[in-house]
């Protein structure tokens, strides 16, 4: 009787597949991706705890999966935690407590949402970061500024505490980044 080549016994199917996969793609076995860096590590782990529950990581992670990398940059006090997800998109948190400043954006390279679920997410943002009642940003009045860069446009809210703002950066009709900064 002969066998097939390629034949494989049915209950050794899906480990063997699952193996190759998880040995071939690393993001897809791990938790979050990890961060190091040269800076105490309490503090990358809050910062890190702070960015993992919020609204903008919650809302990449929906649209892109896991990220696909982690990395941490300290300098002047201040440290940066940077989450690359797949389509290009990134998450970058950063705060500065001797500036008091902290601040999350959203990047992509692509139109990734409609003015109104970006403003959505930023309120709700604004919610999380500053509980209970946000930071007072005003979400009638967006100002728009100075293009970013050629064939942008931002539109920024401002709070009344702490200097709080929501930025959004248009390209065409589309969202391409969110910002939420604060620095007191």
């Amino acid at each position: 009787m002969a066998r097939t080549v390629l034949g494989f016994p049915h209950r050794w199917a899906a480990p063997l597949v699952l193996a190759i996969a998880l040995h071939g793609f690393p993001a897809l076995a791990a938790g979050p991706a990890p961060c190091s860096s040269k800076v105490a590590d309490r503090t990358i782990r809050d910062l890190q705890r702070q960015v993992t529950a919020g609204t903008f990581y919650k809302e990449l992670l929906v649209e892109f999966g896991k990220p696909l990398t982690c990395t941490v940059d300290s300098d002047d006090g201040g440290t940066s935690l940077t989450y690359s997800f797949g389509d290009n998109g990134r998450l970058i948190a950063r705060i500065d407590p001797s500036a008091e400043l902290s601040e999350q954006r959203v990047e992509l390279d692509r139109e990734f949402m409609d003015s109104a679920k970006a403003i959505s997410l930023l309120k709700t943002a604004e919610l999380d970061a500053y509980p209970p009642h946000g930071c007072g940003i005003v979400w009638t009045n967006g100002e728009e500024e100075s293009p970013a860069s050629m064939g942008t446009r931002q539109v920024v809210y401002r709070g009344n505490a702490c200097n709080c703002q929501a930025r959004l950066t248009y390209k065409g009709k589309g969202v391409i980044a969110l910002v939420l900064r604060s620095a007191c």
